[in-house]
Formats: C-alpha cells, sequence, structure tokens
C-alpha cells in the first residue's frame, strides 16, 4: 500500500472550518487597525504559492480566474465555474479568502444562491460590486452603468438574510470609477452599510 510521506501534508488535512475562516477575515477587514494585505489568487497552485510566501488571507480575483478559463472579465464565466475555482483554492490553503463575487451574477436571488454556494465551499467572505449584470471589467471603457442603489441593497440584504455573519459581505462601490463623483459614492456606501454590508 502507498502512503503519502509524513512530512508532506495534504492542505485539505488541516483546513479551518469555514465560520473560523470568515472570523479571521473579518477581523482582518473590520476589527484589525493595521495595514492588512490579501493576496490575488485564481487556483490551488497560486493559493498555495500565497500562504507560503507568507500572505494572511487571499483575494480570489474575478479577472483572474476568468482569464484562466480562457474568458473576459465580463461575466462570461458562470458563478457555477468561479465556485468550482474556489473550491479548489480553499482545499489548497488555510487561508481565509474574500471572493469577487463580480455584481452578484444577476439579481438579489443569483447573489443569494452564489453567498451560499461559496459559504459551502468554504469561502470566508465575497465582494459585490455595484453594477449591473452583466458587468464589464472596470478599467475598460468609462461611465459603466451602474445598479440602482434600491435594487443593489436589496441584492445585499439577500445575501445577509441567507448567510448571516458565516461569510463577510463587502459592497464594492463603482461610482468614482465610473465618473460619477465622491457624492454619489458616499450615498451609496451609507445605503450599502444599511442594508448589512460589513464592508
Amino acid at each position: 500500500m502507498l502512503t503519502r510521506p509524513q512530512s508532506i501534508r495534504h492542505a485539505a488535512d488541516h483546513r479551518p472550518e469555514p465560520a473560523t475562516r470568515a472570523a479571521a477575515l473579518r477581523e482582518q477587514i473590520c476589527c484589525n487597525q493595521d495595514l492588512s494585505f490579501l493576496m490575488e489568487a485564481h487556483d490551488g497552485l497560486s493559493s498555495a504559492v500565497a500562504e507560503r510566501a507568507g500572505f494572511k488571507g487571499l483575494w480570489a480575483s474575478g479577472l483572474s480566474i476568468a482569464s484562466s478559463l480562457g474568458y473576459r472579465d465580463a461575466s462570461e464565466a458562470s458563478w457555477t465555474q468561479l465556485v468550482d475555482a474556489v473550491e479548489r483554492m480553499v482545499d489548497s490553503t488555510s487561508l481565509p479568502m474574500l471572493v469577487d463575487g463580480d455584481s452578484g451574477f444577476g439579481n438579489f436571488n443569483n447573489a443569494r444562491i452564489l453567498a451560499r454556494k461559496l459559504r459551502q465551499r468554504g469561502a470566508a467572505g465575497v465582494a459585490l460590486e455595484d453594477k449591473q449584470f452583466p458587468k464589464m471589467n472596470s478599467f475598460i471603457g468609462d461611465r459603466h452603468p451602474l445598479a440602482d442603489t434600491n435594487e443593489f441593497s436589496g441584492r445585499l440584504r439577500a445575501v445577509k438574510d441567507a448567510v448571516g455573519d458565516e461569510l463577510v459581505l463587502v459592497a464594492r462601490i463603482e461610482a468614482l470609477i465610473a465618473g460619477h463623483g465622491m457624492d454619489e459614492a458616499l450615498h451609496r456606501a451609507h445605503a450599502y452599510a444599511n442594508a448589512g454590508a460589513d464592508a
């Protein structure tokens, strides 16, 4: 019978529970007064490399995951492909992972399903950007159409209702990069905080 050498340990053998990962990410994002960095990753290998390099958390980049699958960062990769990639990443590291959930892949129902599946696969958090679906990468073109503030707040509330504090919810405000100005960004920030976003 073949066995693994004792010196090699598989990440899944020491994987923290999802609630533990979410608590670790929440500590980094919401409670830590020191500057903290999340390293971009898009597959199991890049996740393991980031952990070995000493990073304390991962950013599961939608751009990088889509690119690794041969797609543009324009909602071409499906939410199921994203969730599958996240599962492989979670299996390769013990670090908490914040997942780029794009705009939630549709309306509040889609965002809620995405969040539940990410929690089941071991993600620690999800970031949703306040764009319409399908979305385009923020650095391509200008004046991207943003989601209605009330509608996006509903997406956030649906996610919070579905996963509670078991997944850190980050609302990514696109108003500035879309050229709408600081007043619009602050208006959206207050609305999203009231809707339950953690950050």
